[in-house]
């Protein structure tokens, strides 16, 4: 069975559905809500955050609070996207060893080791 199954509706809108979930998403080729690119770049964001969940919950560290904002950036020849600018936002304080910690456990995201090299991606931690 396919972990996600997808069904075209017309007029460049898409619905895809998490199979063992059941839960759905709304793919809009109009710019009226998540594009593909807009779910790349959003899936990039939400990597980065799990993989620091992960190191966080096994080392105790609290990150209640943190939140991303991405951007993507469209290149041409061939269309693609460019770049994705993604901004960390920590509401807790943390000493010099979780800041690395958190920062290499977001380099560990799969989404990113799966993105072409020719995708600049841009990451700004902004820690308290």
């Amino acid at each position: 069975m396919a972990t996600i199954s997808g069904k075209y509706l017309g007029n460049l809108c898409s619905e895809l559905t998490h199979n063992p979930s059941g839960v759905k998403i709304n793919v809009d080729g109009h710019g009226n809500g998540f594009s593909p690119v807009d779910l790349t770049a959003a899936s990039l964001g939400a990597c980065m955050m799990a993989m620091m969940a992960y190191t966080a919950e096994s080392k105790g560290i609290n990150l209640e609070g943190m939140s991303i904002e991405v951007d993507k950036v469209m290149a041409d020849a061939p269309r693609r996207i460019g770049e994705i600018n993604i901004t960390v936002n920590f509401t807790q304080s943390y000493g010099d060893k979780e800041k690395i910690l958190l920062q290499r456990a977001a380099e560990t995201c799969p989404v990113k080791k799966t993105l072409s090299s020719e995708c600049k991606i841009n990451v700004v931690m902004n820690f308290i």
